[in-house]
């Protein structure tokens, strides 16, 4: 019996660590060279040192290992950087990044927060584009991030003397879309339209 009960709380242990649990695949959305900005709106008494706009600069991925580079703007006018390497199969810092490509149920583990299950997937419209978004609350904080690439898009969370919301305001991720196109080809359609619209004009000038 007493070998039965040394199992079973072996069984148990395994089961409720991080390595005893089963996670979504760790896939790395970004690249060296990606980067983001965010701008950070408070209300009631926010510190004055914390920031109001926010830049990621991804320098290097190797496997799930991120290099990457924060500049950040505080209230007070300040700015400051930090850098540094993080495994997404741990976490990124302050859920700035997770793993890409997940859908409704499934999870992922991150050191501060233990095991994080998206709760859904929307189409939200972010630095001018329509993206994939998955969507989940963890300790009250309520995240938004791109589903291909796994970067965060927007957080919100209040304490007892003020609240924050944080949302992504440009990229070089994807292409920024004009009336739900992407903009590159919008300008290739308009330029089309005005060349034939020219050749029109002048074959009936021509007849005249």
């Amino acid at each position: 019996m007493k070998l039965i009960s040394i199992l079973m709380i072996l069984i148990t242990l395994f089961w409720i660590s991080p390595i005893g649990l089963v996670f979504a695949p760790v896939n790395v959305g970004v690249k060296g060279g990606d980067w983001i900005e965010y701008n950070l709106e408070y209300s009631g008494l926010a510190p004055r040192d914390y920031p109001e706009w926010i830049k990621i600069d991804v320098y290097n991925v190797e496997g799930t290992s991120i290099t990457a580079n924060l500049t950040l703007v505080k209230v007070d006018g300040t700015t400051d950087t930090v850098g540094g390497t993080y495994n997404l199969e741990t976490g990124v810092l302050d859920l700035l990044l997770i793993p890409a490509n997940l859908d409704k149920g499934d999870d992922f583990f991150h050191i501060d927060f233990g095991r994080v299950i998206i709760g859904g997937v929307e189409e939200y419209s972010y630095c001018n584009a329509k993206r994939r978004v998955n969507f989940a609350t963890i300790d009250g904080i309520e995240c938004h991030w791109d589903m291909v690439t796994g970067i965060l898009l927007e957080s919100e969370h209040s304490t007892n003397n003020f609240s924050q919301k944080m949302v992504a305001d440009k990229t070089n991720m994807w292409d920024s879309q004009i009336f739900g196109i992407d903009s590159t080809i919008f300008y290739i359609i308009i330029l089309t339209i005005l060349t034939m619209i020219a050749i029109t004009v002048f074959i009936v000038w021509r007849k005249q």
